[in-house]
C-alpha cells in the first residue's frame, strides 16, 4: 500500500475522531510559593569598647636609587619626550594633509559643477 492509496476514511479511522479513550492526562504538580518567614529583630545594645594602645609614628622609608638606575630613568624620560614630540609632529602633518585633501575635493566638485552648468 502506498501513501497515495490511503483515503480520508482510513486516516480518520486510524487516528480516531477525538481523544483516545485510554488517554489519561498527566497530573503536573504545581509548585506552591510560600512566603518567607518573617524575621524578628532584637535591638542589640552595643557597649563601647576602649582599647588603650599607643601607636608609634610610622617612619617614611625613602629609597635612594643607585646611580645606574637614576641614569636609565633619565635616559628613558628624554626618549619618551622625544617620542611624544615626533608623534605630535606626525599628527599635525596628518591633519594638514587631510585638510588639503578636503579642500582639493571641494574645489574639484565646484569646478565639475561649473563645467556641467556651462557646457
Amino acid at each position: 500500500m502506498s501513501i497515495l492509496d490511503v483515503t480520508e476514511e482510513q486516516i480518520f479511522h486510524t487516528l480516531g475522531k477525538g481523544r483516545d479513550p485510554n488517554f489519561k492526562q498527566i497530573e503536573k504538580i504545581r509548585p506552591t510559593i510560600t512566603p518567607p518567614p518573617k524575621k524578628t529583630y532584637i535591638a542589640s545594645v552595643k557597649t563601647p569598647t576602649y582599647t588603650h594602645s599607643v601607636q608609634a609614628p610610622v617612619e617614611s622609608i625613602k629609597y635612594v636609587p643607585s646611580p645606574e638606575v637614576e641614569d636609565s630613568i633619565n635616559k628613558l624620560t628624554t626618549e619618551l619626550s622625544d617620542l611624544k614630540k615626533s608623534v605630535s609632529g606626525i599628527q599635525s602633518m596628518i591633519k594638514l594633509y587631510l585638510s588639503v585633501f578636503a579642500l582639493a575635493l571641494v574645489i574639484f566638485v565646484v569646478l565639475l559643477g561649473l563645467l556641467i552648468i556651462y557646457y
